[in-house]
């Protein structure tokens, strides 16, 4: 199974998430899971969009061009806006990515966001909440969407679920999932 570990921080103590990492997880059978992948999105200037972005191949498909670049920052400029991030360098508030089941056309029929905290130091991580996008169609294409107040303002709402399509949207964009 693959997956992707998302952790936002608030390095420079502004209060707002200013990095992303990405790191990509292949789990092995009776092994450590193992990081085949990484990418990192910076917002140096405060304003919530992605100013450097250092990518390899994330959209697998043989070149590390601006297109791996244009995708880690649209990535990274909707996970921003989720409020999902630690202060520091800490790893307490993570998101994990899959894809959690395939349509009888072998095509992703689910995209599944899991957003983990570790309430204490050195202790296991807890899930939080989920959300889940939807190609009932197998079509190629997210139609539904779990109620989830992804951006934590409260209220979910038509914004929540544009983001987690372009969340989902944008991993499956990734290729980092098998059937």
């Amino acid at each position: 199974m693959r997956y992707l570990r998302v952790t936002a921080q608030d390095r420079s103590g502004s209060g707002k998430a200013d990095s992303v990492l990405l790191h990509f997880y292949q789990k092995n059978l009776c092994e450590p899971d193992e990081v085949v992948g990484e990418a990192i999105a910076l917002d140096i200037s405060g304003d919530g969009l992605s100013d450097f972005a250092f990518a390899a191949d994330i959209n697998r498909d043989g070149q590390i061009d601006q297109a791996d670049i244009a995708l880690l920052k649209l990535f990274a400029n909707t996970y921003l806006q989720l409020n999902w991030f630690n202060k520091g360098a800490s790893e307490q508030r993570v998101l994990c990515m899959f894809v959690g089941n395939h349509g009888k056309n072998g095509k992703p029929a689910a995209v599944c966001l899991q957003f983990h905290d570790r309430c204490e130091a050195g202790g296991k991580q807890s899930l939080v909440y989920s959300a889940t996008a939807y190609d009932g169609g197998s079509n190629g294409r997210l139609d539904s969407f779990s109620n989830t107040d992804l951006d934590r303002n409260g209220v979910a709402d038509k914004a929540d679920k544009e983001l987690l399509k372009t969340m989902a949207s944008t991993f499956l964009q990734f290729k980092w999932h098998e059937k």
